[in-house]
């Protein structure tokens, strides 16, 4: 976004030890800077730009589940966003906004892989 690259969430050891973490690095100036946080430490998600927002969805592991959080970032406020959460959680999908929708395609169900997904989610902001 706007030439830089936003690295969010992720883990430091097994898969329910997530981080909130947000950095952003800036190829122009060969530095990183840190930004507001995830609100909801996850790791596994699918992330997408989406109306000027950057798209957090989803995750692994919270207590034996997967995340259903839907969270925007805003670069203006640097603030996260709660939005609609997933109507169930999933991990390692993929995500992509085309026109006025953001998509969030398949993914894992279960934490560790389990329970694979063939659905397709669409998400519009009002």
């Amino acid at each position: 976004m706007d030439g830089k690259i936003h690295v969010i969430g992720g883990r430091t050891a097994d898969t329910t030890d997530n981080t909130n973490l947000h950095d952003v690095f800036d190829p122009a100036t060969n530095s990183w800077q840190s930004a507001a946080p995830l609100s909801t430490a996850r790791s596994s998600g699918a992330a997408a730009y989406y109306r000027g927002l950057i798209l957090y969805s989803g995750g692994e592991c919270k207590s034996g589940n997967t995340f259903s959080e839907n969270e925007g970032y805003d670069p203006k406020t640097n603030r996260w966003l709660t939005l609609v959460p997933l109507p169930m959680g999933r991990h390692a999908f993929g995500a992509e906004a085309v026109g006025q929708y953001a998509y969030f395609i398949g993914g894992a169900l279960g934490c560790g892989g389990g329970s694979p997904s063939d659905q397709m989610l669409a998400f519009r902001l009002p």
